[in-house]
């Protein structure tokens, strides 16, 4: 696992790649097909959700509680509802919720760190593949 100092450069470049992708984004360009039933509109709720869950978990290992499984039906989940997402608010929601993920990150301990890490669960706080992963369909669509 990277170091913290790696882990929150990593996230911190990707919210602000995010930061910018977002600023481009049209109304029009939100509702862009990224293939296999997503939208450009859904990308971004799917990482809103994805970074402020990863904070809800991390919050509740703070306070000494066991890191939250991950339900498998989550994704699907969210496609269900996702015609109730506002397109006009939900990149500010994804940046908002990078930047929160990212601020959570620094408050880890090395311990911390450590015991996700040894518990196969990086991915909680390296989010930049992540958010990468999506934004380069985004910006594949965008043309």
């Amino acid at each position: 696992m990277p170091t913290s100092e790696d882990a929150t450069g990593n996230n911190t470049q990707s919210t602000e790649r995010l930061r910018d992708l977002v600023a481009r984004i049209s109304a029009d360009d939100i509702n862009l097909d990224l293939g296999g039933g997503w939208t450009v509109g859904f990308a971004l709720a799917h990482l809103a959700f994805w970074d402020a869950r990863q904070v809800a978990a991390l919050q509740r290992m703070a306070q000494g509680e066991t890191f939250p499984s991950e339900d498998m039906a989550t994704n699907a989940a969210l496609e269900r509802i996702s015609a109730a997402f506002n397109p006009a608010t939900i990149g500010g929601a994804a940046v908002r919720a990078a930047e929160q993920l990212d601020a959570a990150v620094v408050q880890l301990s090395a311990d911390q760190l450590q015991s996700l890490s040894n518990a196969g669960l990086s991915y909680a706080v390296e989010r930049a593949p992540h958010r990468e992963e999506h934004m380069r369909q985004i910006e594949a669509a965008l043309g």
